[in-house]
């Protein structure tokens, strides 16, 4: 197992319903099968952490529908097939991990309920509800790490890769969603132009960009699985034909 304690680092042995450091700290395995990673403390109760269960049920069924296929083409072609273990950070409902190709499939996400729906999908993977900023994963113990539209760390990236490991991630581009976005603010147009380049740190990036015309129900599953559900107030609003647009970077660790 590549996840360890995220109280001491310390390792946890393989298999059982709880896990137990050697800093003796215990966590209870789910009925799903995954651990919660989750320092308490650190969210305030009343807080759900990331996406909701709408959002998420949103977006199965959008990712379902093939309508994302290029982005996914775009990110298996960069992994290639892993030799070891892969993680996706940010997994969500695992829609990404079942496209990739690897020994063993790994997965974290802030969420409780995507990880258990990507627990579900993928019963012979790892998964943990943790943070990106602090991966309870252990140092050099990935052969690839992967995240699509979801936070994440490089510095993260670096410390669990493998010498000769790779990471890939998914960014919006600068013309990504335009049509459903908020009317443009300075705040949005400053967005667009950081987005104008590829992310800093990568040692490469290709852009995808293509239109989807979408049936009106699809159109609200992409609205609702993304923030801009949220930004209704600022004239945010679903739209049957959209620009796709995102940046597929690279990089490595020697």
């Amino acid at each position: 197992m590549i996840f360890c304690c995220p109280h001491c680092g310390s390792p946890f042995p393989a298999g059982g319903p709880v896990v137990t450091c050697a800093g003796n700290h215990s966590f209870d395995r789910a009925r799903e099968g995954y651990l919660n990673l989750l320092p308490g403390g650190r969210i305030p109760r009343s807080t759900t952490p990331g996406d909701t269960a709408e959002s998420l049920d949103a977006r199965r069924r959008f990712l379902n529908g093939g309508w994302y296929a290029p982005v996914a083409d775009g990110l298996v072609q960069e992994l290639g097939h892993t030799d070891g273990d892969v993680l996706d950070v940010g997994c969500g409902e695992g829609w990404y991990l079942s496209r990739v190709a690897a020994e063993h499939k790994n997965g974290l996400d802030i969420s409780k309920r995507a990880v258990q729906m990507a627990s579900r999908l993928h019963p012979d993977g790892d998964f943990v509800v943790g943070t990106a900023h602090r991966l309870p994963v252990l140092a050099e113990s990935c052969t690839a790490v992967f995240s699509v539209f979801s936070p994440h760390s490089l510095d993260e990236f670096r410390r669990v890769l493998l010498p000769g490991g790779r990471w890939v991630t998914v960014t919006p581009g600068p013309r990504h969603l335009e049509e459903m976005r908020p009317t443009k603010s300075e705040s949005v147009r400053q967005r667009e132009s950081r987005r104008a380049a590829p992310p800093p740190g990568a040692d490469a990036a290709d852009r995808i960009t293509f239109t989807l015309s979408l049936p009106r129900d699809a159109a609200l599953d992409l609205f609702t699985m993304t923030p801009l559900q949220w930004q209704t107030a600022a004239s945010a609003s679903p739209a049957e034909t959209v620009t796709v647009d995102v940046w597929v970077s690279t990089g490595g660790k020697t």
